[in-house]
C-alpha cells in the first residue's frame, strides 16, 4: 500500500533535516573552537614560562658592560666613568654588528679608515640600558691599549680597527624579582685563556656569575646596580673529585685482603711442591758424576 505525503508534511521533513544539518555544523564548529582555545591556552602557558627571548634581550643590553668586568655598584651614577664609556661605545658597536650584520651604513675616516660612530647611536644604546634620563658627556678616553677619539666637529667616535676587546662575554642564566628589583643573573665566559695560549681550548662554562639589578621606571626596566650573585661556578676541586674513583667500602677492602692472602698461600703451596722436584733434578747430575768417576776404577 503506497503512502503519500502531503505538501505540509514534506515541508516539515525538509525543515527537520535542515535543523539537523545546522545542529551538526554548530557542534563541529563548537568542537573546533574548544580545540583552538585549548591549544591557545597551552601555548600561552608555555610562552608565559619561556623566558628565552627575554634572556637574549638582556644579553644584548649587557654585553658592553660584561666585556669590561665592572665592579659592583649601587646606582648608575656610582658606576666607574671609564667603564661606562667603554661599555657604551663598544656595546653600541657590538649591537650594530649583531642587529645589522655590519657597518655598511656607517662612514669611515678617509685617512685612518676608522669607523665613525655617531654619538646619537651611543645615546640610544645607553637609553635602552640605563634609561632616557641619563645623559653621557661625550669625549675622548684612553683604554689599556688604544685611544678612542671623539670628534667634536662630526660628533662621532673614531673606532680603531681591531679584532676584539674585553675579557668576558655574557650569558644570561636566570631572571627573577626580589625586593622590587629585577635580578638578571649573568654568567661570565672568558674570551681568552688565562695563559693567553692558543693551545688552551676555551670553554663555554662561566667562570663567575654576577646579578645586574634593574628598577622599573615608566613601565620599563633600567639598570640601577650590580652585585655578587648567589649562583656560583663549579669549582675545579669538585670537578676533579668527581673524576676520581670512589673509595672501596670496608667490606670490599677486607675481601681484597683475604683474596690476596689466599693467592699468597696458594703460591706458597705451589712453591713447596716444586721444591722436591727441583732438589731431585739438582741431585741427578751429582750422582751421574759420581758414577762416571767410579767406572774407571772398576
Amino acid at each position: 500500500m503506497k503512502t503519500y505525503m502531503t505538501p505540509e508534511e514534506h515541508a516539515r521533513l525538509h525543515r527537520r533535516r535542515a535543523r539537523q544539518a545546522l545542529g551538526l555544523l554548530i557542534a563541529v564548529l563548537a568542537l573546533v573552537g574548544v580545540v583552538t582555545v585549548v591549544r591557545a591556552g597551552v601555548k600561552g602557558v608555555a610562552t608565559l614560562f619561556d623566558d628565552t627571548q627575554q634572556k637574549a634581550e638582556y644579553e644584548d643590553r649587557l654585553e658592553g658592560l660584561v666585556l669590561f668586568d665592572p665592579l659592583p655598584f649601587n646606582g648608575i651614577e656610582n658606576i666607574d666613568d671609564l667603564t661606562l664609556r667603554e661599555a657604551a661605545v663598544w656595546g653600541c658597536v657590538y649591537s650594530i654588528q649583531e642587529t645589522q650584520g655590519g657597518f655598511d651604513n656607517y662612514n669611515t675616516d678617509p685617512d685612518t679608515e676608522q669607523l665613525l660612530l655617531p654619538s646619537v647611536d651611543v645615546d640610544a644604546y645607553l637609553a635602552k640600558l640605563v634609561g632616557p634620563s641619563f645623559k653621557l658627556t661625550h669625549k675622548s678616553f684612553e683604554m689599556d691599549d688604544m685611544t678612542i677619539e671623539f670628534d667634536e666637529t662630526t660628533q662621532c667616535y673614531k673606532i680603531p680597527v681591531t679584532g676584539s676587546v674585553g675579557i668576558f662575554r655574557a650569558t644570561v642564566t636566570r631572571l627573577f624579582k626580589k625586593d622590587g628589583l629585577l635580578h638578571v643573573t649573568v654568567g661570565y665566559i672568558p674570551t681568552q685563556s688565562s695563559d693567553d695560549s692558543i693551545l688552551n681550548n676555551l670553554s663555554d662554562t662561566p667562570t663567575k656569575y654576577m646579578d645586574y639589578l634593574f628598577s622599573r621606571q615608566s613601565g620599563s626596566w633600567y639598570l640601577t646596580g650590580l652585585t655578587d650573585s648567589e649562583t656560583k661556578p663549579e669549582s675545579a676541586d669538585s670537578a676533579a673529585s668527581a673524576a676520581e674513583p670512589a673509595p672501596l667500602a670496608e667490606s670490599e677492602v677486607n675481601d681484597a685482603i683475604l683474596a690476596t692472602a689466599g693467592d699468597s698461600a696458594a703460591a706458597s703451596a705451589v712453591a713447596d711442591e716444586a721444591a722436591p722436584a727441583d732438589e731431585a733434578a739438582e741431585s741427578t747430575p751429582a750422582e751421574s758424576t759420581e758414577a762416571s768417576s767410579e767406572s774407571p776404577a772398576a
